[in-house]
């Protein structure tokens, strides 16, 4: 075979291709959203069949055509939240109230209807974590913009059900959601995400399980529109064929990042590592990939100034990017904090962060060691109270690895050193409005919400120099003007490195410290310094990371979704 016939066999291919995926667009979307045939006359019957007692349910099954049966149900029905799948499955029964009300029901099946449905993609929807709240506070802003809105949540969360997610959601968070319109959709291949089911090739191998579970949630009840607040942006193309809807995004972070590849092109011996250049092809070409899903996204929103600029650079073909600092809830922090005397604050340092190595406990320890150790005046010395939480058994190897290291190694006195894991929200909260200092020592943590809270709660922050705390949190802030200075004397915090930081040699170190020496520097603050800066961090926290703030935000992406056939992102 030529060259020429092998060239024209490809084009031949991909001009097939790109037909099959015009004609899959047109055909896909009202396959899923299109009306079952005889859906009224269906429905009725069965009603009709258990006019004579309620409490019978009729339960119908579509087919293929289930999601656009339920959809079509939901819009028409009077508490949207009863056509959750988690008895039925993909089967679709009528609910009880629509039962009740069977003529109005069946005579608004399928009528043109002012009500939206808004996909919320979050298969953990109940982790509890800062994502969860991001979550949350975006379905509860969308249900009081518009009484029309309808928020579907798709989760894995397959061992609890709708009532338990939301109680938790109250007690975590203090949100106070419309539950009548909610609707939980549970999507039982969740374990294709896990980065446990895929030990090698993870990214590939949760990429490829984000589209099956972007498929299995659409094929379970079509939204109007996706809005992925999570990060499995390989399902992006997928929701575009298959339901041509707006694609909405909150990225907390980048599945991949040109950090990363930089980290790995550092490496000692790159250039005649096999196996380091096969890793940076596979992960340039995944960015590749990544860049690609990125041009199906109709609005983008992302958590930080270090997030803005990794997305920005990766999905170049799109326009610009919203930034929406997470909702902190730093309005309830503050009120817990405005009846304590600040002078009468202890002399204890916090850190709050999972228990896992990246939050660079062990670098904390040993600053901390450090410092001990070159101060005479122990008095000066705060005490270190370490709280996070454990997700298993593996973190709960890595504190008793912690705790080894720390007394055993080291040798901090249990007097300074404290561990608290799974600390309860409330107990928390009083450690923080007793305490002065909060660590967090993460390289490039995308945005910090531990270091707002230390804000909100009045401690003062010393930091890692670097992404979420260096560009977006502890900044100089003029408690007068009400808004970010740079006049570095306004500081709300303060900032270190080290020599294992990835990009250390590309720091000034005549600038930051370290941690070590920041220890030193802070236990020396005066009480009228650490008041003035403890109230500016205070101010800060309030005006750029309040739930309200983020409501506000949040609020003109729904505005933009109204007008969604002017949005065109990042161009």
């Amino acid at each position: 075979m030529t060259t020429a016939s092998v060239v024209t066999n490809i084009l031949g291919s991909l001009l097939a291709i790109l037909v099959s995926l015009k004609l899959l667009t047109s055909f896909l979307p009202n396959l899923l959203v299109g009306l079952p045939t005889k859906i009224r006359l269906r429905a009725n019957q069965s009603l009709l069949k258990c006019s004579k007692d309620l409490n019978k349910i009729p339960v119908l099954n579509f087919g293929w055509k289930n999601a656009s049966a339920r959809r079509a149900f939901v819009l028409a029905s009077e508490r949207p939240s009863d056509y959750t799948n988690k008895i039925y499955g993909d089967r679709v029964h009528i609910a009880y109230r629509d039962r009740i009300r069977r003529e109005s029901f069946i005579g608004e099946l399928g009528q043109p209807t002012e009500r939206k449905l808004l996909g919320f993609f979050h298969p953990y929807c109940n982790a509890g974590g800062g994502g969860e709240k991001v979550l949350w506070k975006a379905v509860e802003t969308s249900l009081k913009q518009s009484k029309d809105n309808i928020c579907i949540i798709y989760t894995g969360d397959t061992d609890v059900n709708g009532s338990d997610i939301l109680e938790s959601v109250k007690n975590r968070f203090e949100y106070q959601l419309d539950s009548d319109r909610i609707i939980f959709i549970f999507l039982q291949k969740r374990d294709l995400v896990e980065s446990k089911r895929w030990p090698r090739f993870t990214l590939l191998g949760q990429a490829y399980g984000s589209i099956i579970l972007s498929i299995e949630a659409l094929n379970k009840i079509t939204p109007d529109y996706w809005i992925d607040t999570m990060g499995y942006p390989f399902a992006y193309p997928i929701v575009s064929l298959f339901a041509n809807i707006p694609i909405v995004t909150y990225t907390h972070y980048p599945v991949i990042s040109t950090d990363m590849l930089q980290k790995l092109k550092n490496m000692p011996g790159f250039k005649m590592n096999f196996k380091l250049i096969a890793k940076y092809v596979y992960w340039k070409s995944f960015m590749l990939a990544y860049k690609f899903a990125g041009s199906y996204v109709d609005i983008a929103s992302v958590n930080s100034t270090w997030t803005y600029n990794h997305i920005k650079s990766i999905w170049s073909r799109s326009k610009k990017s919203h930034i929406i600092y997470p909702p902190c809830s730093t309005e309830t922090l503050i009120e817990g904090c405005r009846n304590s005397d600040s002078s009468q604050r202890l002399n204890q340092a916090v850190v709050i962060a999972q228990f896992r190595p990246e939050k660079r406990h062990e670098l904390i320890l040993s600053s901390f060691s450090s410092f001990i150790k070159c101060t005479a005046e122990k008095e000066l010395i705060p005490k270190l109270i370490l709280i996070g939480s454990t997700r298993n058994s593996e973190d709960e190897q890595y504190v008793e690895t912690l705790k080894e290291y720390a007394f055993g190694t080291l040798k901090i006195p249990a007097e300074f050193l404290e561990f608290k894991t799974d600390c309860k929200y409330e107990e928390m909260k009083k450690i923080l409005y007793s305490s002065w200092f909060g660590i967090n020592a993460m390289w490039n943590e995308h945005f910090g919400i531990a270091v707002v809270e230390y804000m909100a709660s009045g401690l003062i922050p010393m930091c890692h120099a670097s992404a979420g705390p260096l560009y977006d949190i502890v900044v100089p802030w003029d408690p007068k003007e009400n808004k970010q200075s740079t006049d570095g004397a306004l500081k709300t915090g303060f900032f270190f490195i080290d020599k294992s930081d990835p990009d250390y040699l590309a720091k000034d170190s005549s600038k930051y410290s370290t941690l070590s020496n920041l220890f030193t520097q802070v236990s020396k603050l005066g009480t009228s310094d650490r008041i003035e800066i403890s109230n500016r961090g205070k101010i800060c926290s309030l005006s750029k990371f309040s739930d309200v703030e983020f409501e506000r935000s949040w609020n003109k992406i729904l505005d933009e979704l109204n007008s969604i056939g002017d949005v065109d992102i990042f161009g």
